[in-house]
């Protein structure tokens, strides 16, 4: 049984929420998703928080609603927005309180994906196809250094109940759950 956090980060479109969800419930543990929390606080859309409030304090909340779900909660699987380990101490916040998973995935998987759906997703919104994949080669590039400090890393388009399974397993391996293992390796999976 787990017991610490499991975090899912990744870029937007890599499938945190729904692979999130199926992770959590593989692993019999409670789920969580800090967009869905911030959306249910302040009653409107994400890219209605955050055209409203700015990206600032839009990161701000985020990093508020990571702590208080850690804090009031024994255990969980939390899926965070895409920008939450890339901004303040919240990578480091994650690592110090479970297990980071990324799902990783190249920015033209992401855009198609993405693509028909960029009014939903404040940093994209305006953008056309060639601007979108530009954009979205040149952010993920930046916020990759953040993602890489993962404890997990997995190939979000092939993230089947196999691969999900042996994740469960390399988290449950975890230095928690034995004493004697040396302190926290990062694993590719």
């Amino acid at each position: 049984m787990v017991e610490k956090w499991v975090f899912v980060v990744g870029y937007m479109g890599a499938g945190k929420s729904t692979s999130g969800l199926r992770l959590a419930k593989l692993m019999n543990l409670p789920f969580f998703d800090t967009d869905s929390a911030l959306r249910e606080r302040h009653e409107c859309s994400i890219s209605t928080l955050f055209d409203q409030q700015g990206e600032a304090a839009f990161r701000r909340m985020e990093c508020e609603i990571l702590r208080e779900l850690v804090a009031s909660n024994p255990r969980g699987l939390i899926s965070t927005g895409g920008g939450t380990p890339c901004h303040g101490a919240n990578m480091d916040f994650m690592r110090d309180n479970g297990t980071v998973v990324y799902l990783k995935m190249p920015a033209e998987s992401l855009v198609e994906r993405l693509r028909g759906r960029a009014d939903q997703r404040p940093l994209l919104a305006g953008l056309v196809a060639d601007e979108m994949l530009t954009f979205v080669t040149d952010h993920l590039a930046q916020r990759s250094v953040h993602y890489e400090r993962a404890d997990i890393t997995v190939d979000a388009r092939h993230f089947d109940l196999d691969r999900m399974k042996s994740v469960r397993s390399l988290i449950e391996g975890r230095t928690w759950f034995n004493p004697s293992e040396p302190p926290r390796q990062d694993r590719d999976h």
